[in-house]
């Protein structure tokens, strides 16, 4: 889990929006082949995360999967379509990995709760779909005073229109940070090291 070190500092998490996929839905094989344009980005900002021992949280839909749990969820979304994005930013063991019933990932989840028990302030949200469950879980971390980072460039949309209208609402909106994937170390960085 994360180092001690960070306790009652600025403490980011990586969110890991419903990136376990079946993408069986209508625009599904669209958002999919958008999502694996980006695992090298993902898994860089995993990697980071991991090295620096933050938190890493996936937030997942449950599929209605009866008792789900990860494994589960896995077995459930892979085919064709989802096999290769799957594989390659499957959670790891140290990762945690909530379950959510609709767009937000507060919404009837205990991810507040487990941010607050993390010390958690700062929020790295990247995943599927940025106008839907990105946006919304962003709007609902906004709501209980998290601060938003949002590498633009590790989440996406079916349509570009989608797209740019999530990123201007988080911006604008939700006060959120605007970054490229390849921005975050640097940022994080700032946030826990320069605060040391």
């Amino acid at each position: 889990m994360y180092s001690s070190k960070h306790k009652n500092k600025p403490l980011p998490a990586l969110l890991i929006v419903d990136l376990i996929n079946s993408f069986t839905f209508k625009h599904g094989s669209v958002l999919a082949e958008k999502s694996i344009r980006m695992i090298p980005k993902i898994n860089y900002i995993r990697e980071i995360f991991k090295n620096k021992k933050l938190p890493i949280i996936y937030i997942n839909d449950h599929y209605k999967i009866d008792h789900p749990t990860p494994e589960k969820l896995i077995k459930h979304c892979l085919n064709p379509i989802s096999n290769k994005l799957i594989k390659q930013i499957a959670p790891g063991e140290e990762d945690y990995f909530i379950f959510k019933p609709n767009y937000s990932g507060f919404y009837l989840t205990h991810l507040d709760d487990l941010l607050k028990k993390l010390k958690v302030t700062h929020l790295v949200i990247i995943g599927v779909a940025g106008n839907r469950c990105v946006l919304f879980t962003a709007n609902d971390a906004f709501m209980r005073d998290y601060n938003l980072i949002i590498p633009h460039d590790a989440i996406s949309s079916v349509t570009d229109y989608d797209e740019k209208i999530s990123i201007y609402m988080m911006k604008d909106i939700l006060n959120a940070k605007i970054i490229l994937s390849q921005e975050i170390d640097g940022i994080i960085d700032q946030l826990i090291v320069d605060k040391e």
